[in-house]
């Protein structure tokens, strides 16, 4: 018997979340069973209600208030690891939903491959027959999954990737425990990046797994008013301290030479803004970089907790994989 806790990120998705119940639930049989924690992030519409409604195997975790997300997904992974006889945790977002037989290829692909973290190839909900644009990126960068993705037949079980973006990911419950929880200092972009990374410097695998598919919905289902999750600037002011937080928190050199590059890079940043004539992005180049500062001591107690070499595993056996930049570095 597979026993599965999903925690599943949620925040006014009343119009999906029953989908991405649905193909789970109906994945279940004599060998495979869920324990379903849906986080509602202080949803204002009824996601926790039809959340409630989809089975006996659902639980509905409400925050009030919406929170960061890493915040969210670490009280799962609490609710995960006090679950009984867990085997696999499997973290996805509201706006997924697996393919028949996705589930248990996915965990046919972890059994093979314990020593990794693994997601399903992703495709766009409204356009099945196109590849979601994260999962394209993937698909450029791992040379044979071209072949998969253009004859729809896989010819490998797993394609080592970079990292990954964590609309759906799985791994052994004991991977998951070893790596820990997701890193709260981030506001919101880069914990998965960074989860990925510190995986990586531990020694697992990131996988790809071709045969295992995941529909992607992003946006509503219904036509609604376009309105900007945050305005730009947030957006722009998220993103800064993700690149921050990454060079700062790189494992192989010491905090402070970290610090005094991370300087570097936001006296460039501060000055590239200053030519575009944005004076609000030159102020939060600056200040945000203060903010990482003033945060030393706690940055160094979480770096030195997830980069403990105490912890590593054996080596794996694809390739000599090191810790790689995000996506948002570029």
């Amino acid at each position: 018997m597979r026993k599965v806790a999903a925690i599943i990120t949620a925040y006014n998705r009343a119009d999906f979340v029953p989908k991405c119940l649905a193909s789970l639930i109906e994945s279940q049989h004599d060998q495979l069973q869920f324990v379903i924690f849906v986080m509602d992030n202080g949803s204002s519409d009824d996601t926790a209600d039809v959340a409630k409604a989809a089975g006996r195997e659902v639980h509905v975790i409400r925050t009030e208030d919406n929170r960061p997300i890493a915040e969210v997904i670490n009280r799962g992974l609490d609710a995960a690891h006090a679950a009984p006889d867990i085997e696999y945790i499997l973290l996805m977002n509201e706006d997924t939903q697996f393919t028949p037989g996705s589930v248990e290829r996915l965990l046919d692909a972890c059994d093979h491959h314990p020593l990794s973290v693994l997601t399903p190839l992703q495709f766009n909900y409204r356009k099945p027959e196109h590849l979601d644009d994260n999962a394209f990126k993937d698909v450029i960068e791992a040379r044979e999954l071209v072949e998969d993705a253009v004859v729809g037949r896989p010819l490998r079980e797993v394609y080592p990737i970079r990292t990954i973006i964590g609309a759906a990911m799985v791994a052994r419950r004991e991977v998951w425990a070893n790596v820990g929880k997701y890193d709260t200092t981030f506001w919101f972009y880069g914990v998965d990046d960074d989860f990925c990374n510190r995986a990586r410097w531990l020694g697992y695998e990131i996988l790809l797994v071709p045969g295992s598919h995941l529909y992607h919905m992003h946006g509503k289902l219904q036509a609604s008013p376009k309105r900007a999750t945050w305005p730009p600037l947030e957006k722009w002011r998220k993103e800064c301290q993700c690149r921050y937080l990454f060079r700062i928190k790189v494992p192989d050199t010491s905090l402070p030479l970290n610090y005094l590059r991370t300087f570097w890079f936001a006296l460039q940043t501060s000055f590239a803004c200053a030519k575009l004539l944005w004076p609000q992005g030159t102020f939060y180049a600056i200040t945000i970089y203060l903010d990482c500062l003033m945060r030393y001591g706690s940055i160094n107690r979480i770096r030195s907790q997830h980069f403990d070499p105490s912890r590593k595993v054996t080596a794996i056996p694809h390739q000599e994989l090191g810790v790689v930049p995000s996506r948002d570095q570029a």
